[in-house]
């Protein structure tokens, strides 16, 4: 069946808006689809804490059932906070940004994340870079996902190292994550961002299609590519700053 006629009153900025509206509708039926299947499991788990007849602390088993029931929180904890920031509302206004003071605090924070490879993380800045236009706790939050990413990438590498850099490019600032891991395949590279897609067993999928949509609401985009030595280098790219926002 074709696509109803667009009314003629109906502006180009309206009828593209109609269309991303659809799209983020499709969008988001996937995700609530691909979530709904990802709990189940945990869920499960949590129901034996309120079977009246399963002696869920006793015995042998004791231990290892708490430590199941403790994953299964965390594992929800952790959907749901992603989900809930897919579409939510940016709730900070956009600011100058120092791409310096930025990485050198992911740089620190990153060393809390626990259960992922270590690997050797430094930095590479241009000098002079002028503010960036953000959300600081958005920026963060994308950031400290590509870390993430690059760490699991590097699984079983001894010698693995991840380059935070920052350089200038016309009117914008570019901060990338840069990795020596495997790298990804064309074919991987270009369904990176589909929501519930992975290559990583026990993946759930949605951390670049968030770390992405993040990064659109700034009024940047995030780009995956090649690293000049091998692995991943993942790009965030916002607008410079100007006067007056």
């Amino acid at each position: 069946m074709s696509a109803p006629a667009v009314p003629a009153t109906t502006t180009l900025l309206q009828h593209e808006e109609l269309l991303i509206r659809a799209d983020r509708t499709a969008v988001m039926a996937t995700l609530a689809r691909g979530m709904a299947h990802d709990l189940r499991g945990p869920l499960q788990t949590l129901t034996l804490m309120v079977d009246p007849h399963a002696d869920v602390f006793g015995g042998p088993e004791g231990a290892r059932l708490m430590g199941a029931v403790s994953t299964a929180v965390q594992h929800l904890t952790d959907t749901i906070t992603r989900f809930s920031q897919v579409y939510a509302p940016i709730d900070s206004e956009p600011a100058p940004l120092i791409a310096e003071e930025i990485l050198h605090y992911v740089s620190d924070l990153q060393r809390y994340q626990r259960g992922l490879a270590a690997a050797e993380l430094s930095i590479r800045l241009t000098s002079g870079l002028p503010p960036m236009r953000g959300v600081e706790s958005h920026l963060r939050h994308i950031l400290l996902s590509l870390i993430v990413n690059a760490k699991q990438a590097l699984h079983g590498r001894s010698d693995g190292q991840i380059t935070l850099g920052a350089d200038h490019a016309g009117p914008e600032i570019r901060l990338s994550v840069e990795d020596n891991g495997p790298g990804m395949s064309p074919e991987t590279m270009s369904r990176a961002f589909e929501p519930f897609f992975t290559t990583r067993e026990g993946g759930m999928g949605i951390g670049l299609t968030v770390a992405r949509w993040l990064t659109e609401r700034m009024g940047g985009r995030l780009v995956l590519e090649p690293a000049r030595y091998g692995g991943l280098n993942a790009v965030v790219v916002l607008p410079e700053w100007r006067r007056g926002g």
